[in-house]
């Protein structure tokens, strides 16, 4: 009796750890402006061995899976950010490819890492020249023990602060201006 009460109980602890998130829809939050159109494609992501595409990478006991595919998500996320910086996301000149290198919580301890790491590609449509590669790492530490709403805001303020460090980029907005006027 008393290996299947623990049978059981390690089955349930087991199932507590895995869970399929339906973010809410991402909240931008840029106060760039950038008078330029850029047409953004969908993202890559490049996960760690064992890591789902639409999972969030856990170093702790679990599996935290989204509802849509990283780079997916990410890529969204830059279309949202881009228009609340007056930026068009339909362009013929101008073409975002990004790759998501790593999404991360690192929750071991009594607090959590949260982690980006995204390579951003900004490329001439008509000759598909580089004019922009430059990669942004975020990480920032927060409090584990907090209710489903303070997750969901961190893992917005993960994504939006490394967008904000591409919008934020002189070298980006200059050559964005100069090389992605709006049509």
């Amino acid at each position: 009796m008393y290996k299947i009460l623990t049978a059981l109980l390690s089955l349930t602890t087991l199932a507590a750890c895995s869970a399929k998130l339906s973010l809410p829809p991402y909240q931008p939050t840029t106060s760039s402006e950038i008078n330029a159109a850029v047409e953004v494609n969908n993202f890559s992501y490049f996960p760690r061995e064992g890591v789902a595409q639409n999972e969030i990478r856990e170093t702790a006991a679990g599996h935290v899976y989204l509802t849509e595919d990283v780079g997916t998500y990410f890529a969204n996320a830059v279309r949202r950010e881009m228009r609340q910086a007056n930026m068009s996301i339909q362009s013929k000149n101008c073409t975002l490819d990004g790759e998501v290198n790593d999404f991360a919580t690192d929750s071991l301890g009594y607090s959590v890492d949260y982690i980006t790491d995204v390579r951003y590609i900004l490329r001439r449509t008509k000759d598909q020249k580089t004019l922009f590669d430059n990669n942004y790492t975020v990480k920032f530490n927060a409090s584990k023990f907090v209710v489903a709403d303070v997750f969901f805001a961190n893992i917005n303020k993960m994504v939006s602060d490394n967008i904000d460090q591409l919008l934020k980029d002189s070298v980006f907005v200059t050559t964005t201006k100069e090389n992605c006027a709006k049509n």
